[in-house]
């Protein structure tokens, strides 16, 4: 079992939550994505998702809260992918790795392309839509 973990921020003070542009160093490179990796043994994942965070955007940001989205398990059953949301009180600059070619705070629903197939599948999940617009609601 492959198992995963992502996420996005949600700004309080902007409503705009943020995507990584994954570099060509990586696979499904040159398209907007969660920022995450793959959760090492023994690891949570809530854990994994700071670590890989830091790893990323070069710091955690402040955190008011962490709220589930979504997991994803492929067809397979080899593949889980855990995807949250972070709500942050106001926007960042993040410090990209290698990882990363940029990165962009959008307005929910105005999404960049080309998005990643993962978070694809995720945010246009009718489930999911109504719990990031839940999401946004709490955030006020």
């Amino acid at each position: 079992m492959y198992d995963a973990v992502g996420a996005t921020f949600l700004a309080q003070d902007t409503k705009k939550i943020i995507f990584n542009l994954r570099s060509k160093n990586v696979s499904h490179s040159h398209t907007w994505s969660f920022w995450g990796g793959k959760i090492e043994k023994g690891e949570t994942p809530i854990q994994a998702l700071k670590r890989e965070i830091k790893e990323e955007i070069g710091f955690v940001p402040e955190i008011v809260k962490i709220q589930p989205l979504d997991v994803f398990l492929s067809p397979d059953e080899k593949f889980m992918y855990h995807t949250f949301v972070i709500i942050t009180p106001t926007e960042f600059k993040p410090k990209t790795n290698h990882e990363s070619s940029g990165y962009r705070w959008v307005n929910i629903n105005n999404y960049p392309n080309p998005l990643h197939q993962g978070a694809k599948r995720t945010l246009f999940n009718e489930n999911n839509i109504r719990k990031l617009k839940l999401i946004l609601d709490s955030s006020k």
